[in-house]
């Protein structure tokens, strides 16, 4: 029993070092990996402090938004999501009628 189990245990082993070893020899990058990554360490690191002081200064610049305007924003909301959906249904309904008129179902 034991000799039967210790070709899947030699062969999982092998797997496992032969994955752990494939291109991930050292810890440390290559000098030019280095130098090429930090251009953009550099800008990301300066853009993110920047972005955060824009979305805290917006919220103070926006314009109060008027209770009927709120209003007309909801409205044409929903009628739109209502009219996507019938458009939805009468090609679901178009489709499926042609379906049945192609099999002479009504004839």
């Amino acid at each position: 029993m034991a000799r039967s189990m210790l070709l899947p245990v030699a062969l999982v082993a092998a797997g496992l070092v032969l994955v752990l070893n494939a291109g991930f020899g050292a810890f440390v990058p290559s000098p030019s990996a280095v130098a090429a990554a930090t251009a953009e360490a550099r800008f990301l690191a300066a853009a993110s402090p920047v972005a955060l002081a824009m979305a805290g200064t917006l919220a103070a610049l926006a314009e109060e938004i008027d209770s009927a305007e709120a209003y007309n924003r909801k409205v044409m909301t929903g009628a739109s999501v209502c009219l996507s959906l019938a458009l939805v249904l009468m090609g679901i309904i178009i489709f499926y009628t042609r379906r049945v008129v192609e099999n002479k179902w009504l004839n």
